[in-house]
């Protein structure tokens, strides 16, 4: 167990393609299921109510918070931060088992989506389960009725709603929603864009809205970055950066919206940090009236990494020696750039890691990559595209 408090318990609604209900996208276990319960049993659920008490005296339980536990532990920002700042009116002294009001909502409508990321499964990519021949996960009508009408009648306190994916631009519940949502809330959105924005009733009406947070989800450029989100196209990308930089403006100028790219650090971007840094540099440029000028709000494109975890065969610590001296060379290099606090600690703490991996094994393991990328590569057609784009890695494969 790890001491500290978050307001999530008490404050935050999370359901999730299947239905799950939880606090926050990060909860270790479902609360109830929206199929079957209702929001308001499973937020008074015994099993949350034993998770605020635990709260209540200073300590994150493991069962349910240990991913920002984890995410502490490696100098990562946390939901639980994350949720706490938008609660600092929340009193742990006082609050009783009971919940409040959801301060932060994030309904996730369906998995439809356009891209087959490589990491990626069926649970939130639509054209994943079709490659695998599944059917589609979505919200059915009830279920939608069911949670507008928690969200209408609890919505005094709200701050922010997510709208995530699959692909959120691509979903016609998120156009509705944005129809009902108070103006002063503010929507953060993680999208790929790489759909058509000039065709997306969301995109056209998150630019009249005051506040959004952009999360483009990203982590390659180029023929790489097509390579890890397959369906995805890199012009269709660039173009879409250009045309919502027409329309993002510095506060309190017309609108308060930010830019920043999540991206997810693994091994097929590993050696590449700093191309996809110069990258971001270059996309300053597509923003003229946010970055730009004597007085620009910001003068970078902010990038927040984020660790990853499945499937194993594309997770750096997986690897021996050959190839974590090329990522420690590779990380080095990106922290002579210029880097936030966040990214230094977050790198800072993987070299550390890598270094002590390197000092006490001579292990060369290859995992079983070779496989995993025949498979991809037979179900996409690249066959040979891995070799071609990372050599650096073609032994891996060999």
């Amino acid at each position: 167990m790890t001491k500290g408090y978050c307001a999530a318990p008490w404050r935050g609604l999370h359901i999730q393609v299947d239905g799950g209900i939880s606090t926050c996208c990060a909860g270790g276990f479902k609360l109830g299921n929206i199929n079957t319960d209702s929001i308001e049993s499973a937020l008074s659920s015994p099993k949350l109510q034993k998770v605020r008490q635990s709260i209540k005296k200073g300590i994150l339980p493991e069962d349910y918070c240990q991913f920002c536990i984890n995410a502490k532990k490696s100098g990562l920002g946390s939901e639980q931060d994350f949720h706490n700042s938008y609660n600092q009116d929340f009193d742990i002294t006082t609050a009783d088992d009971e919940y409040q009001y959801p301060v932060i909502f994030d309904a996730r409508w369906n998995n439809t989506c356009n891209s087959v990321c490589i990491y990626c499964n069926p649970t939130f990519s639509s054209k994943w389960a079709s490659k695998m021949n599944l059917h589609q996960q979505k919200t059915d009508k009830d279920n939608k009725e069911k949670i507008k009408n928690f969200f209408f009648d609890k919505s005094k306190g709200l701050k922010t709603v997510f709208m995530v994916g699959g692909e959120p631009l691509l979903m016609k519940e998120n156009a509705d929603l944005l129809d009902f949502i108070p103006p002063h809330v503010k929507i953060d959105i993680i999208s790929n864009f790489s759909t058509d924005v000039t065709k997306s009733k969301v995109f056209e009406k998150l630019l009249k809205r005051q506040k959004v947070n952009w999360h483009i989800s990203m982590e390659n450029v180029g023929e790489r970055y097509e390579y890890v989100r397959q369906g995805s196209q890199w012009q269709m990308l660039i173009d879409n950066l250009k045309i919502l930089g027409k329309e993002v403006r510095n506060p309190p100028e017309v609108n308060d919206h930010e830019i920043q790219f999540m991206s997810l650090f693994h091994l097929l971007n590993s050696t590449q940090l700093c191309e996809f840094k110069s990258f971001a540099k270059e996309a300053i440029s597509f923003f003229p009236h946010k970055f730009q000028g004597p007085n620009p709000y910001r003068k970078n494109i902010e990038i927040v990494w984020q660790n990853y975890s499945e499937p194993k065969e594309l997770s750096c610590e997986n690897y021996g020696t050959d190839v974590l001296k090329k990522i420690v060379a590779e990380i080095s290099r990106y922290l002579d750039t210029d880097v936030t606090p966040n990214e230094k600690n977050y790198f800072q703490s993987k070299i550390a890691k890598y270094e002590k991996i390197i000092s006490v094994t001579d292990d060369h393991s290859k995992q079983d990559l070779k496989s995993f990328i025949d498979r991809n590569e037979k179900l996409f057609d690249k066959v040979g595209y891995f070799n071609r784009l990372w050599p650096e890695f073609s032994f891996l494969t060999a």
